[in-house]
């Protein structure tokens, strides 16, 4: 009976492959590779500049990128077709000073709240499904939890 069951754990773990899962392979495509960010402004947020936007997100995702050895790809437009563009997997993620009761909830996948400010919790939309990616992101902001408060404070 024991070797019933070490003989099925095995089998069990042998099944199992890495997770979390990103059915597009989204962190590993983007690792020494490209970021693309969609942006719309919502100052201190995100700033529109010419050139690349500046604001907390916009440099937070800036450092995000260096970790990951990417170059990022910022695309400007409408916070509507920003979403529609990360439904489309057109772009990795989308900042604009979101907070977790955009309606967008129900079809585009949001971090975990990084920041909570005046009862709004702000997140970043990424792609549904995109697990690793977005567990990876999470870790990285949660480090970064005290320079994003220092830098609305400034």
């Amino acid at each position: 009976m024991k070797k019933i069951i070490a003989l099925g754990l095995l089998l069990l773990l042998v099944g199992c492959d890495r997770f979390p899962k990103d059915p597009e392979h989204t962190l590993e495509e983007v690792t020494n590779g490209t970021l693309i960010i969609g942006y719309s402004s919502n100052p201190p947020w995100v700033v529109k500049h010419t050139g690349e936007p500046g604001g907390i997100e916009a440099e937070i995702l800036t450092e995000y990128a260096n970790t990951l050895s990417a170059d990022v790809e910022w695309v400007n437009d409408t916070e509507q077709n920003l979403y529609e563009k990360l439904e489309k997997k057109e772009v990795h993620l989308v900042i604009a000073g979101i907070t977790n009761d955009n309606p967008w909830i129900k079809r585009v996948a949001f971090t975990r709240p990084y920041l909570q400010l005046n009862k709004k919790k702000h997140v970043i939309a990424a792609a549904r499904g995109e697990n690793a990616f977005i567990m990876d992101l999470e870790k990285f902001l949660y480090s970064k939890e005290s320079q994003i408060k220092k830098e609305l404070i400034r």
